[in-house]
């Protein structure tokens, strides 16, 4: 989902892309709204009277692992099959390449008609006007309303108009597993917010679990950290699990009164206490050692990682792999609450399909109608009820691999009660404050500069991106 393949570099691809497309794109018009045009048509949907009975093919991209594609190829099927004439052209594209081969086939005349797309794309796009206000779609709908989701899901430009809306409930947490915890003899990390383990507590466990080739623990004098065979935890260096930390030390990465937060005290302690778990506490790999890994999920299965801090949508992985894992909450700086995040899923305003497009978002975005997304491990719901009524929490989140017993402490419950959204869903001109931003971490993650000192040498260059924040609704 938000996921995999992060940071700065993408950020900066991202950003050339767009330079492309618009190049390309000077001088051209955008096909129109046919929302009009199809609300003519006969209607075989309940809920949505506008959409037409003859045959339809809609063009949908996406991105994931190998078992996301299973899953996505195996859900658009059941929506076939609950619409006969509408076919799915489900595009796969890897997460690496989205951005630039999406951009191609927009500049290209053939964008697709929905889709998923990075936070850092769908912000200067949809200031284009290349998306449907999702709310226009969701107000016309008999079957469904605003207050059946939660609050925070929705990527607006303004509070009338959505340009999407997540594609999942997603958050971070600990993952960890259990077997190498059972062979330190160490506690596994507490599922429960108010349990939560202090950041020392966590770098305390973490020097338990990390081990040099021959056998010493990273509290051991003796340990070699040019030689580590198994590390105590593992995380990314983008700026969901970056900023999921900054959070839990109460920082801002774009304050309310528009200013850079990653270069004031709080959010860069909160830089600077990942940083030091590579280079100080040597627990954790670097992002270069990180490449030699697939994933953060293959890290644990291999048990080449005790623990990471990452997405739920790993949870797929693991479950699929039988791995003996479970989840704690994130450590505790100043407080550990659960950051919401997800790319974002939009309709293109040039699609012919609109209505039937909005069927198939609204198919995925309710577990009802795609269970196994939700109960193999890769997707949270967006619908509230699903969260609260324990016979449909029964359905997806209980009694299977991909869901362990920490899940719904540490995810399910305190993402529905605790949770903060990120900033891709309320900082302006995300795209380039995100790259700019992540152009400087590298020193950090190398130790070569302290994460104040970075952040305040791009205070400069990045004040004048800042454009503000759009309103954006609490999580719950």
């Amino acid at each position: 989902m938000e996921h995999q393949v992060k940071g700065y570099k993408r950020g900066l691809k991202l950003l050339l892309a767009g330079m492309l497309l618009t190049a390309l794109m000077s001088g051209c018009s955008s096909p129109k709204n046919n929302t009009e045009a199809n609300a003519g048509a006969a209607g075989n949907d309940q809920g949505n009277a506008a959409v037409s009975d003859k045959p339809v093919t809609l063009k949908f991209t996406f991105w994931g692992s190998p078992q996301e594609k299973a899953a996505i190829e195996k859900a658009t099927q059941g929506f076939t099959a609950k619409y006969p004439n509408i076919k799915v052209d489900a595009i796969h594209i890897p997460e690496a390449d989205y951005d630039a081969k999406i951009t191609a086939m927009v500049a290209g005349n053939e964008a697709p008609d929905l889709g998923y797309m990075h936070g850092e794309l769908a912000d200067p796009w949809q200031k284009d006007g290349k998306f449907v206000n999702m709310f226009k779609l969701l107000d016309a709908d008999n079957e469904l309303k605003r207050s059946d989701f939660l609050d925070y899901i929705w990527f607006k430009s303004s509070e009338d108009f959505a340009y999407g809306i997540s594609t999942a409930g997603e958050t971070f947490g600990l993952f960890y597993n259990k077997d190498l915890f059972d062979e330190a003899k160490v506690g596994y990390p507490p599922a429960k917010p108010d349990m939560a383990w202090s950041w020392d507590e966590f770098v305390e466990v973490a020097k338990q679990l990390t081990l040099d080739k021959n056998g010493k623990n990273a509290a051991d004098p003796a340990f070699d950290p040019k030689n580590i065979k198994q590390y105590g935890v593992s995380f990314e260096t983008w700026h969901g699990p970056v900023h999921a930390t900054v959070i839990n030390n109460e920082g801002e990465w774009i304050t309310k009164d528009n200013k850079f937060g990653f270069s004031q005290p709080d959010a860069a302690e909160a830089i600077q206490r990942l940083a030091d778990l590579i280079n100080v506490h040597h627990v954790a790999p670097s992002p270069v050692q990180m490449k030699s890994i697939p994933s953060q999920a293959v890290a644990l299965q291999s048990k080449l990682a005790a623990m990471s801090m990452h997405g739920q949508w790993i949870n797929l992985d693991l479950g699929a792999a039988g791995v003996n894992y479970d989840i704690g909450v994130l450590p505790k700086m100043k407080r550990s609450v659960p950051m919401g995040i997800s790319g974002a899923s939009v309709i293109y305003e040039s699609s012919v399909h609109q209505q039937e497009a909005w069927l198939l978002t609204k198919f995925l975005e309710n577990p009802e109608g795609a269970i196994d997304l939700y109960k193999g491990g890769l997707w949270m719901p967006t619908m509230t009820k699903w969260y609260t009524d324990p016979a449909l929490v029964a359905q997806w989140a209980e009694n299977n691999p991909a869901h362990p017993a920490g899940f719904k402490d540490a995810m399910m419950n305190n993402l529905l009660n605790n949770g903060v959204p990120n900033g891709s869903y309320y900082i302006k001109n995300f795209s380039k404050v995100n790259a700019i931003t992540f152009s400087g971490m590298d020193e950090v993650w190398l130790g070569r500069k302290t994460a104040l000192e970075a952040m305040k040498e791009l205070e400069s260059k990045i004040q004048p991106e800042i454009k503000g924040r759009y309103d954006v609704s609490p999580v719950n």
